[in-house]
């Protein structure tokens, strides 16, 4: 009886950190969440993936962060689409942000008369 006893006691600890999930297992990195963007005519369409549903918050503004043109917060979505027309844009630069949790991306978009361009997706 002690030694079951002693057995138990000694596997306890053991069971308890393998049912207890990681925290890198539990919590997605955020470059999985915005999946890519593309142009089309002038409307820049994001897809953005989020299997765990939290917060994710969707901004374009000026490159200066003084302006913000567009603003989305998702909630309980586990992938998302949206369309943001850049005709109005007046031509110049600006940043995409997916923001999540405590990570970021970012994507930097220049608008001209005649095209859009996008740089590659970056944390920050």
């Amino acid at each position: 009886m002690k030694r079951l006893l002693m057995s138990l006691a000694l596997a306890l600890p053991m069971l308890q950190l393998l049912a207890t999930p990681s925290i890198e297992l539990a919590t997605p990195p955020i470059e999985n969440v915005l999946l890519n963007t593309k142009v089309d005519e002038r409307s820049l369409i994001v897809h953005l993936a989020n299997l765990q549903k939290e917060k994710t918050v969707l901004t374009l503004e000026s490159l200066d962060s003084r302006e913000t043109f567009h603003e989305q917060v998702i909630n309980d979505h586990n992938g998302f689409n949206a369309r943001l027309n850049l005709n109005e844009l007046p031509k110049g630069r600006y940043v995409l942000r997916v923001k999540q949790g405590n990570g970021s991306l970012r994507q930097v978009v220049v608008v001209d008369q005649n095209s859009i361009l996008c740089s590659k997706i970056a944390a920050e």
